[in-house]
């Protein structure tokens, strides 16, 4: 049975095969000084019982990659050509007996929410992305 945490460790490992990210560390760290960064998340969730004996988490992962804030045009720059991978990355559909690479981990996802901008990371100033995946439903037994 698959957890949140599953679902985290495969985003992140996608995610950190894309052109240029040079650091996706399985837990957010403390400090980090190797930029562009990524890091995942868990977001707002709920549970619920959806079937007698069974529970259901719907929520959301949080993705956020951070640029080193120095050059503010150059930044900018680096961070836009995340635009486009980081959702395609996500949305791209592999074969798969449920048609999705993360099947084996969550049940489903809907919509994604993107934010670009200014974003602190520990006592450093970075710019960059946070996408939130929101709709996410997982199903288990109740133990």
């Amino acid at each position: 049975m698959a957890t949140l945490e599953d679902f985290i460790k495969a985003v992140q490992d996608d995610l950190g095969a894309i052109t240029g990210i040079r650091k996706a560390p399985d837990y957010p760290p403390e400090q980090l000084n190797v930029f562009p960064f990524i890091v995942v998340y868990p977001g707002k969730g709920v549970w619920d019982s959806d079937t007698p004996g069974g529970k259901r988490w719907l929520g959301s992962v949080i993705v956020e990659v951070h640029i080193a804030r120095v050059d503010l045009a150059r930044d900018v720059e680096a961070a836009l050509g995340y635009h486009e991978s980081i959702p395609n990355a996500l949305l791209k559909p592999v074969a798969t007996t449920a048609g999705d690479r993360f099947a084996s981990t969550i049940d489903t996802f809907g919509t994604i929410d993107e934010y670009f901008g200014k974003l602190d990371w520990a006592d450093t100033q970075t710019i960059g992305w946070r996408w939130t995946i929101n709709g996410i439903k997982m199903r288990s037994d109740i133990t």
